[in-house]
């Protein structure tokens, strides 16, 4: 137990010792996605909840969505509220720092239940916390919050299977659920689901239960978020060019699983794909010690099978005998992911177990040195005919890392010669595979300083008006911080840049420049950076009297912020009163919202009991007020009429006028009205999460169920 102990600490420093630049105080993850989105999302969090709100429904992004309903959050992760306190950007990079180490440790864990010995359990820390893929990948942060579960549920799975104790069954679905709350459905996917067919494997019925319930543990998160995805851009589906984009394109790829860096023509090493999604890279020392490993010891052919397949999918639509668009098509829930390449991750936490299990068969039969001689032969021969043969990579770089490669694999080799049962032998593969994944990782992650972070339109602030009142402000700006700094100063957003917003927002953005309503269609590619046309007769529907721009316009800036320019724009008033409505469908509308755009009267989507009149100039609200998850002001209408919210219509939105239940019509295609009679009125908005409680009693009847599972197999005569 002492080495163990030393094991699971030596696994976690490790960690911290490779990413030291980021465990240095005041230092931060600063890639592209983290200044244009998850910074912003953390920054909005807190704006949350330092106004003392449930952090349901968020403003400051495409007019608003549930907040809930946007995994990125993790709002269901303990380690976010941990590190909420801290600066946004420090805040994420000590969370995945910790989300690393405990991947590391749970590896090493779970290297104890399948009967290895300590080295190898740091072996197998290292060599999935700190691969290649998991590095490369830090640019999107969530797939290391789903992916550090990955171990503890396998953990529970063979602890379950080797002593039938319930604690394992306990660790297995409370693993599971960490994986969920992660917030990369994908990554949770492929956990969970090769998992699941481990367990059945090994004929673990109960363990397999565990991985389900623990599932559903998480139903209060996953509910809001499916019903955000119902209503999002994939709530029509997706195509599968969509679900095969960032496909391995041919079979040159297979170089980079030699020579990570070498893809590409230029010095930026970057060919038809980005270096992170292409990247599966497993170190050369694990592919030389996953041919020593046993087959048949513990279902390791499973796994062995599962990275062939992985590799296989990761072709998507380029793939031999179109396995990815036969999965794409009948395998459950896998149609709604794109990016193929996201399956060598899976691949990665399988090749270090593999790893792991030849190391500790090269330990207890040293004789086996010769095989792990000729894998290491085999990687050099191909190494050397890589370097040979570029063909259109870029020259230079391809031989200088083939260089370090044959240096690495000589030091391998000499390594495995004298292979014997010492630890201390064991523990020296530790720092080969470090200084292999060193060589290859280029420059990931990005670190930068966390103070600089997150000050995107701060020097606009004066030019805002203080909350409550409305504080709406539309953008049209380049790709990059600036995109959600309406969020993250806490304003609301027209615009916004993230795949989560509701669709009608984005047909709306569309019908700025074609003039009609598209109907819902499968997403065929990314809306993650929709724009609408600041010129367009239907832009004053947004309620938008601000425009933040980095170009030129014909009105004089109000204010400046570096490049980007403020200036007023034409809106309706947030609340207004119109005495006269259409019934349209969709499709039709069009050209009605033209005249919605002046006030003058609203398109809504079905029929209501009172009676139209004849258009009238609107008549705006006062004493608005907006918070998180309600709105409220007052109105006084000279006739019957509806009330028009410049708000998104959406489930979960409830209205009251002057104290009394009121209905909610879905006007001007994408936003709410409310009824009214004559005279004066305070009219109410508030959002509750419809889904939420039936997730929870979901949640409820799979912890009581999880217990009767726990209590069942718990018995005496159940466990002999």
């Amino acid at each position: 137990m002492r080495r163990w102990h030393a094991a699971y600490i030596a696994a976690a420093l490790l960690v911290l010792l490779w990413h030291y630049r980021l465990a240095l105080p005041g230092r931060a993850l600063v890639a592209n996605d983290f200044r244009a989105l998850f910074i912003a999302l953390r920054m909005g969090l807190q704006n949350t909840v330092r106004a003392g709100d449930w952090p349901f429904w968020q403003r400051g992004m495409f007019f608003g969505y549930p907040l809930i309903g946007d995994i990125q959050f993790q709002l269901w992760n303990p380690l976010t509220w941990l590190t909420l306190p801290m600066n946004a950007a420090r805040g994420i990079t000590v969370q995945t720092l910790l989300e690393l180490c405990l991947c590391s440790i749970g590896m090493a864990y779970w290297m104890k239940q399948r009967g290895l010995r300590a080295a190898e359990g740091v072996f197998a820390g290292v060599a999935f916390a700190l691969c290649l893929k998991q590095t490369v990948h830090l640019h999107h942060w969530t797939f290391a919050s789903t992916t550090c579960a990955w171990p503890w549920m396998f953990a529970g799975v063979d602890g379950w299977h080797a002593e039938k104790r319930a604690r394992f069954l306990w660790l297995t679905a409370l693993a599971t659920a960490g994986s969920w709350i992660g917030a990369s459905p994908q990554m949770a996917y492929f956990g969970t689901g090769l998992a699941f067919v481990y367990a059945l494997s090994l004929r673990s019925w109960p363990a397999a239960a565990a991985l389900g319930l623990g599932a559903l543990l998480t139903s209060p998160m996953l509910f809001p978020v499916l019903e955000l995805n119902d209503w999002g851009p994939r709530g029509a589906g997706i195509t599968y060019k969509f679900a095969a984009s960032w496909s391995w394109p041919d079979r040159g790829v297979w170089v980079s699983m030699l020579l990570p860096r070498a893809w590409g023509g230029r010095g930026d090493f970057r060919g038809p794909m980005n270096y992170w999604e292409l990247q599966g890279y497993f170190g050369l020392l694990p592919m030389a010690l996953a041919c020593v490993a046993p087959r048949r010891r513990r279902r390791n052919w499973l796994f062995l099978a599962a990275v062939a397949l992985c590799l296989w999918i990761s072709f998507g639509n380029n793939g031999w005998l179109g396995l990815h668009r036969f999965a794409w098509r009948f395998l459950p829930g896998y149609g709604s992911f794109r990016n193929p390449t996201r399956a060598l991750m899976p691949a990665a936490f399988c090749m270090a177990l593999l790893a792991a299990e030849g190391l500790a068969r090269l330990r207890e039969q040293p004789q086996l040195r010769l095989r792990a001689l000729g894998a290491m032969g085999v990687l050099a021969f191909a190494v050397a005919l890589c370097a040979l043969s570029p063909q259109g990579y870029w020259v230079a770089a391809l031989r200088n890392d083939a260089a370090w490669a044959l240096a690495l694999l000589a030091a391998g080799a000499a390594w495995a010669f004298f292979a014997r049962p010492d630890p201390r032998w064991a523990l020296l593969a530790v720092p080969m595979f470090l200084a292999d994944v060193a060589v290859q990782c280029w420059d990931s992650p990005e670190v930068g300083e966390a103070a600089r972070e997150g000050h995107a339109l701060e020097a606009l602030e004066p030019a805002m008006p203080p909350a409550p009142e409305p504080r709406r402000v539309a953008a049209l700006l380049d790709w990059g911080e600036d995109n959600n700094a309406t969020f993250a100063r806490g304003w609301e957003g027209v615009t916004g840049y993230g795949p989560n917003p509701i669709d009608r927002v984005l047909r709306l953005f569309d019908a700025t420049w074609s003039g009609v309503i598209k109907p819902p269609r499968p997403l065929d590619d990314d809306e993650n950076f929709k724009r609408f046309r600041a010129d367009s007769p239907l832009t004053p529907l947004f309620g938008a009297p601000l425009l933040a721009a980095n170009r030129d316009a014909s009105a004089l800036p109000v204010a400046r912020a570096g490049d980007v320019r403020l200036y007023r724009m034409p809106a309706l008033p947030r609340v207004f009163w119109t005495g006269a409505w259409r019934a349209l469908p969709d499709e039709q509308s069009g050209r009605a919202l033209q005249a919605a755009a002046t006030g003058a009267l609203a398109v809504l989507s079905q029929p209501i009991a009172l009676q139209p009149a004849q258009a009238a100039q609107p008549q705006p609200a006062s004493s608005i007020e907006v918070r998180t998850n309600s709105l409220s002001a007052a109105l006084q209408a000279p006739a019957d009429g509806l009330a028009v919210v410049l708000d998104p219509w959406y489930p979960g939105w409830s209205a009251t006028v002057d104290g009394q239940p009121a209905e909610i019509a879905r006007a001007d295609y994408a936003f709410m009205a409310v009824p009214v009679r004559a005279g004066p009125h305070r009219i109410e908005l508030r959002y509750f999460p419809r889904r939420l409680l039936p997730g929870l009693a979901v949640a409820i009847a799979a912890l009581a169920l999880l217990i009767l599972l726990v209590r069942r197999v718990d018995t005496p005569g159940s466990r002999g």
